[in-house]
This record gives structure tokens, sequence and C-alpha cells, in this order.
């Protein structure tokens, strides 16, 4: 039987967290959750999981970008996947899609809220493979 995959959803918003947890135990993953990029870190460095579902504004607006450069540095999570989900774009205004960047914005793919549930699990299931 194979091994559950564990996600750690990382979002400011309670009831973002919550439906998604119920999205994703009800595909059968294992769930872990931190409503800041604090305690997502630490989470993440107890746990292991195999997807972090990161938004980038929490406590400032920049918040989720540091917790990927920082997951990205730690050895014992090197192959841990980052799924960027913001709507910073839109909050912000700003006139460009943001783009996975080895050397700023180390994730593995980048979504755009409201995400659509569908979308979303289809996106989780090409990250954990």
């Amino acid at each position: 039987m194979p091994e559950t995959k564990k996600i750690l959803l990382v979002d400011d918003d309670k009831s973002f967290v919550e439906s998604n947890t119920d999205l994703l135990e009800a595909y059968g993953y294992e769930i872990f959750t931190a409503y800041d990029g604090a305690t997502g870190f630490k989470t993440a460095m107890k746990e292991h999981p195999d997807l972090v579902v990161l938004d980038v504004m929490m406590a400032h607006e920049t918040e989720g970008f540091e917790v990927a450069q920082k997951i990205r540095k730690e050895p014992e999570l090197k192959g841990t996947k980052i799924l960027l989900v913001s709507g910073i774009t839109k909050q912000m205004n700003l006139n460009y899609k943001l783009e996975p960047n080895k050397s700023w914005l180390p994730v593995d793919r980048i979504m755009e809220k409201p995400i659509d549930p569908a979308r979303f699990i289809a996106e989780v299931e090409k990250l954990l493979g």
C-alpha cells in the first residue's frame, strides 16, 4: 500500500485552510496546517511534508516568499514541493504574472486565488506524481 502523502497548508485565511483541508483529506492526503509563516516553517521542519501549499501575504506582504526561500535552504526539506497560492497580483494591482524563479521565488507552481477546487486537486496530483 502506498504511503499517504503529507500536505502542509500555510495561509492566514482560516476558511481557505478549513475548506481545502476537507477537500484534500477527501482525496486521501494527510494534512497539517499553519496560519502564519513562522509556524508553517516550524511545522515543515517537524513533519517533512511532501507538499507545502503556501500563501504569500500573511503577517506582511512577502511572508510567503520568505518562507519558500527558507524551505529551499533546508537540506531536510530538499524534496518538498511548494505550490504558491495567492491573490497578490490582483490585490497589489501588478500588471505581470508571478513565475517560479530559483533565486527569489523558489516554488514549483503558482496558482492565483480564488482557486477552482478541481484545478487545485489537479495541480496537487501533478506535483505529487
